[in-house]
């Protein structure tokens, strides 16, 4: 496919010229060979594609030609997912007084102090900081508040797993002295305030994320500091200036150091703490406005936008639904028992006899994880009736934050007879099995899923417990279920525990009991707090209880409104297409900044007046904005905000209130606006400042690709195992059309240095196995640090400037090749040598001659690239990591491993 980005490049046009004809009676008439002008691309890179000067100039004008086809559109279309932002930074420059400003007012947060600083913004600063300091402190274990510090001493998360630790510290603290890009200006868990605050919170909690930063800059305390804040410490000046004790023993040994030293460090950091200069944005409703789109989605609830076709026609009507919404219930309409089966029954369609029972789930706020678990499997909440031991438990509001599976393994054994604990890696997303016997842990392939049906047969149901964490993994979809169905007319999923707790989202509930792919067949058991239930009934069709009627009607009700970020990022698409471009930059770049210079509501208001004025300057988009607003106003539970209706002046009171609540400096009104403003934000919480999240937020800890493809998350290597290569090309475009392409031959390159060596014996004899990589497989996440040295590197510059590769390395690495011996032993004795690669590697691996084969990335060596290869005339055959074979060279050979040995 051709990247996106491919557009910047001059040679690739979307022109007049290029439209005629085919492609291929173009390269007939002009001599040019056929350009593709299909994109695969991602919905983050293709926003950010439309941020880009030189190709809006190219896409603008032919935007009616470009058809965009989107899988996921609720993804695409999400209220919380809307928009991608490009941003420049720089160097902030606070004074000393405005550091010791932001100190006072998170020290005095943290402790629950008085706020020191009786100021207007300092006040409301101090006010923000409390309002974080109780969310990360928030006992509520649902997946959308799984934010903030990932430790085990402040949200209680995963001590299993570092990396994930880190990752999630490093991406949701917005990287504190770094750089701080996250989502929109504005935005609560967005802004540069948060991170301040988060910063001190880490840093007092976590003291040993920063003994790196105090090695570095503990020569510069001075002593005046010293007296000021550590000289009754117990320490000595020369031992904190001069010695080699890391910070966080230091503070472990001393205590007293602990305020003067967190004063010392936080200083530095927001001193290092860069902020926004200006940025671009692009949301998908400026995709939706200006092409024409096909997309699906298994989740049909969505908000309502005017198509491309509707604008070109400059229409003023009321919208056309994107989708069918006849399957739509809201409170308004006060639907009757068999009205809303109705159309419940639709949004069903073929999950249309699905067997539910709800039960409280009060008992997961008294007990630790595993005393839940253990509720769940004796159905604590339950009638001894109703209690049948589950097969499966999704945990949809993430309460097993800090639980391995091995402590899951344990419960399980304890309360049942279950053999296997079916997982997913939290690393990769991975299918992975556990035996409760052996602790043996392996992929949950085909392979051995072949083998748990040969032994257990119909049984296998009862021999598996399916443990799907669902805040690692959104929509994971567990193998084999339609294969068992088929063969023997029964559930995988017999019973399933739904674990919803606080998460009250319908759409992510349907969401969790579609993990099973038999719904229709499978039995479930919703857990749910803070609702008033019926008790005593038997399982029965999900559509018959008034539970799910009101969460049904509640989340319809919800996804039509839409939240804050939904109804601004609408205006800012509105106002980018009456400007005619694709891309939106904010005049407001940091809000902070304006707010504690006092300018921020006037900067507000004019922005609000700005968006009138190109709004109502344009008769189509004046007519989309009081479309959207009528359609959303006519389903409000509130009578007052359905008889708004939105004329010119209504719309722009509208603006500058929207615009205000969006930059957190609106004041209530006592009037309808205040009801209004309320209903369009959607999940605004009490203090009127936003909840929103991206995706990005939301699946930070799964980092999951298709299980064929490599992983793009590696760890950083020690400079000392890094192998840094650079290319210098005038225009690399134009290089690898002439086959001149440096990179791709280099990444190609054979590395004579054996990865992986194995010995064995048989018939008398004593052999070798030895695998050698390429370059590209050491740049990938499959092999461990240690294989890179100082001679590899020199091999590497070594074989880049051989003008025959395939004689350096077969000379290379016969001058240590293994010599076969006589080995009277009747046994294999099978020994490994030397491994450096990782469990797991997902590679592809080209035989060359009996104990030597080339190993390298999933797709490397298919049949297409073996050719390319430097080693293609030694080229046998090809397998990749599950033994299916992608090539071979003698095709009329009989298909036997042993002829080749």
């Amino acid at each position: 496919y051709d990247d996106i980005f491919a557009l910047l490049h001059d040679d690739v046009r979307l022109d007049e010229g290029l439209r005629r004809t085919s492609a291929y009676s173009r390269s007939l008439s002009t001599g040019q060979p056929p350009k593709k002008q299909i994109f695969v691309t991602s919905f983050n890179q293709f926003k950010k594609a439309l941020t880009y000067d030189a190709i809006c100039r190219k896409v603008y004008p032919n935007r009616d030609r470009v058809l965009v086809l989107v899988d996921e559109v609720d993804d695409f279309l999400d209220r919380d997912k809307l928009v991608f932002n490009i941003c420049q930074n720089k160097a902030n420059n606070f004074s000393r007084e405005t550091l010791q400003r932001y100190l006072e007012t998170a020290r005095a947060a943290y402790l629950n102090e008085p706020c020191p600083e009786q100021g207007s913004y300092w006040s409301t600063l101090y006010q923000k900081f409390l309002a974080i300091h109780k969310e990360v402190q928030d006992a509520s274990r649902s997946l959308n508040k799984s934010f903030g510090i990932f430790n085990e001493a402040t949200l209680r998360h995963c001590s299993s797993n570092i990396a994930q630790d880190l990752d999630g510290y490093r991406s949701l603290i917005a990287r504190p002295y770094e750089s701080v890009n996250r989502a929109m200006p504005g935005s609560y868990y967005s802004d540069v305030e948060r991170t301040i605050y988060l910063t001190y919170y880490v840093l007092l909690e976590d003291v040993q994320k920063y003994d790196a930063l105090f090695k570095e800059e503990r020569k510069f305390l001075s002593f005046e500091y010293y007296s000021k804040f550590l000289r009754k410490s117990g320490v000595e000046y020369d031992d904190l200036v001069y010695g080699h004790d890391p910070l966080s023993h230091i503070i472990e040994l001393h205590p007293a150091t602990k305020d003067g030293l967190t004063r010392f460090l936080y200083e530095i950091v927001l001193k290092r703490m860069e902020i926004r200069d200006r940025a671009r944005s692009v949301n998908s409703v400026d995709v939706v406005f200006n092409f024409d789109c096909v997309g699906f989605t298994g989740t049909p609830f969505i908000d309502n936008y005017p198509t491309s076709s509707y604008i070109r026609k400059e229409s003023t009507e009321q919208i056309p639904d994107l989708i069918d919404r006849g399957f739509y219930a809201h409170s308004v309409e006060k639907l009757s028992q068999q009205d809303f089966e109705t159309r419940f029954r639709m949004f069903q369609g073929t999950n249309n006899n699905v067997t539910v029972r709800y039960a409280l789930s009060d008992f997961v706020d008294d007990g630790n994880e595993l005393e839940v678990l253990k509720s769940i499997l004796r159905g604590n909440s339950m009638s001894d009736e109703d209690h049948t031991i589950p097969n499966v438990l999704v945990d949809l509001c993430g309460v097993f934050k800090r639980s391995s599976v091995r402590d899951v393994r344990d419960v399980i054994v304890a309360e049942t007879s279950y053999k296997y604990v079916y997982h997913v890696d939290p690393t990769d997303g991975g299918d992975r099995i556990l035996c409760c016997s052996t602790s043996t842990d392996v992929p949950f392939d085909e392979e051995f899923y072949k083998y748990l049906v040969t032994e257990y047969q119909e049984r296998l149901p009862e021999v598996v417990f399916f443990f799907v964490d669902n805040r690692n993994v959104i929509g994971k979809d567990v193998p084999f279920q339609l294969a068992y169905r088929e063969k023997f007319s029964k559930p995988l999923f017999a019973e399933s525990v739904v674990l919803a707790h606080d998460v009250d989202d319908f759409s992510r509930i349907w969401q969790a009991l579609g993990r099973s792919r038999t719904m229709n067949d499978t039995c479930f058991t919703i857990y749910l707090a803070g609702y008033s239930m019926e008790y005593g009934r038997e399982a029965t069709d999900v559509c018959s209880w008034r539970l799910t009627r009101d969460l049904y009607i509640k989340n319809c009700d919800m996804r039509t409104a839409g939240n804050l970020s939904s109804i601004y990022q609408t205006l800012i698409a509105v106002t980018n297409l009456a400007n005619k471009r694709f891309y939106h930059e904010d005049d407001i770049v940091n809000d902070f900044l304006e707010r504690m210079s006092g300018l921020l509501p006037d900067k507000v208001d004019q922005l609000a007046r700005k968006f009138a004025a190109e709004i109502f300057g344009s008769r189509v988009c004046a007519g989309i904005v009081c479309n959207i607003l009528r359609s959303k106003f006519a389903v409000s539970t509130s009578e007052h905000v359905r008889n708004v209706a939105p004329s010119e002046d209504v719309v722009k009171r509208l603006l500058v209130e929207l615009s205000r609540a969006k930059h957190e400096v609106r004041s209530t009104s006592n009037d309808v606006y205040d009801l209004v403003v309320a209903f369009l934000s959607g999940d605004a919480n009490d203090e009127g400042q936003e909840i929103s999240y991206t995706k990005q937020q939301q699946k930070q800890k799964q980092k999951q690709q298709n299980k064929n493809m490599d992983s793009d998350t590696m760890e950083s290597w020690d400079k000392r195992h890094q192998l840094p290569l650079a290319f210098e090309e005038s225009d690399y475009y134009q290089a690898s059309k002439r086959g001149e392409d440096r990179v791709s031959h280099c990444l190609a390159l054979p590395i004579p240095k054996a990865c992986f060596r194995v010995a064995y014996t048989t018939m008398g004899r004593r052999r070798t196995i030895r695998l050698f990589p390429t370059v590209q497989f050491v740049y990938s996440h499959h092999i461990k640090p240690q294989y890179v040295d100082e001679a590899l590197r020199s091999a590497v510059k070594s074989g880049l400037r051989q003008p025959d590769v395939r004689q350096w390395f077969w000379k290379c690495i016969n001058s240590n090749d293994a010599q076969e011996e006589d080995d009277a032993g009747g046994a294999m004795n099978v020994k490994v040598e030397a491994n450096l690669l990782r469990q797991n590697p997902q590679y592809s691996l080209l035989a060359l001659r009996r104990g030597v084969y080339l190993i390298g990335t999933k797709d490397q060596f298919n049949g297409f690239e073996v050719s390319t290869s430097p080693l293609a005339q030694d080229a046998r055959y090809v397998v990749d990591e599950a033994g299916f074979v992608l090539y071979d060279a003698d095709p009329s050979s009989s298909r036997d491993l042993d002829g080749f040995g």
